[in-house]
């Protein structure tokens, strides 16, 4: 399940990720993005990873969050959880062209927060 919602910046989105990411998340993603943002906004987005309940991160950042329709205006995603194996699908979701990701603890959220304003 994702809820997703603005931030205190008006560029970035916060995102909670709690279990199995199912299509109806992915729907609800694409509304927020069409109530919120302009086609051509440039956004980025704090990924709070609570708990991925089988779903994999690169599918997660590639297929779900990332559809062709919004490709080109994300920039950044700050996933923040303490699973190392996670961390590695962040590495592999930097393969996406023109976005960054980068993984942070729990105890860095100061400073994903940083990094997504930049």
């Amino acid at each position: 399940m994702i809820k997703i919602r603005e931030s205190e910046y008006s560029n970035v989105i916060h995102m909670e990720v709690d279990g199995k990411v199912t299509e109806e998340d992915a729907e609800k993603s694409e509304t927020f993005m069409n109530e919120h943002y302009e086609e051509n906004a440039s956004i980025n987005a704090l990924v709070d990873v609570k708990n991925l309940g089988g779903t994999d991160l690169g599918g997660l950042l590639k297929g779900t969050l990332i559809d062709i329709k919004h490709w080109k205006q994300y920039g950044k995603f700050a996933v923040i959880t303490d699973s190392a194996w996670i961390e590695g699908g962040a590495d592999a979701a930097n393969a996406a062209p023109g976005i960054e990701v980068k993984q942070f603890d729990r105890a860095q959220m100061d400073q994903a927060w940083e990094w997504l304003k930049k």
